[in-house]
């Protein structure tokens, strides 16, 4: 199964919560990794000049100020102060790019549809698990993509600048092949 969004892990006040968070036509939904929980409709825009942003969830909206801090973000909300730290999650290869890295190559995927911002490698060039394959930003938050294995690139199939759909191609990767020990 294919994940459409991209999931983060987000740490505060010691707990680790896991995030899932897919790009729709009306917006971001956020939906925490746990099945009885639905997702929730989150916007966020920045005020122009300030370090504060309008947050909205589910048409609530109320002003949350910003700063990053020490590699994470330093949250205002309210009364509430928190430090917060968020990275993106590495992917768990797809049974699709599972069955791809079989057959000597795997496809990787735009999480979401975004702009290409980057496309760091080229192709000949070897590429290690985790390295970063393509940035794309969406919603004004830049991500990159990591490869989800160690490889060769065979073909870069975006460029900066370029618009991508949601799942579009942006890389395909030769798999190296293990040596037998």
């Amino acid at each position: 199964m294919t994940v459409r969004g991209v999931r983060f892990d987000v740490a505060s006040r010691g707990a680790q919560r896991h995030l899932d968070v897919e790009r729709r036509p009306d917006g971001l939904w956020v939906r925490p990794v746990s099945p009885e929980m639905s997702a929730t409709h989150v916007a966020l825009e920045p005020l122009e000049g300030t370090e504060w942003w309008r947050l909205t969830v589910n048409g609530t909206t109320v002003p949350v100020r910003l700063r990053r801090k020490d590699g994470g973000v330093h949250v205002i909300l309210g009364a509430e102060r928190l430090d917060v730290t968020v990275r993106r999650a590495l992917p768990v290869p797809s049974r699709r790019s599972a069955a791809g890295a079989a057959g000597g190559h795997i496809e990787v995927r735009a999480p979401m549809p975004g702009l290409v911002i980057a496309t760091p490698l080229s192709p000949g060039q070897p590429v290690e698990q985790g390295n970063t394959v393509a940035v794309v930003e969406a919603m004004k938050m830049q991500m990159e993509v990591p490869a989800p294995i160690a490889g060769r690139v065979e073909e870069v199939r975006v460029r900066a600048g370029q618009e991508v759909a949601g799942d579009q191609i942006l890389v395909v990767i030769r798999v190296t092949p293990v040596a037998a020990t």
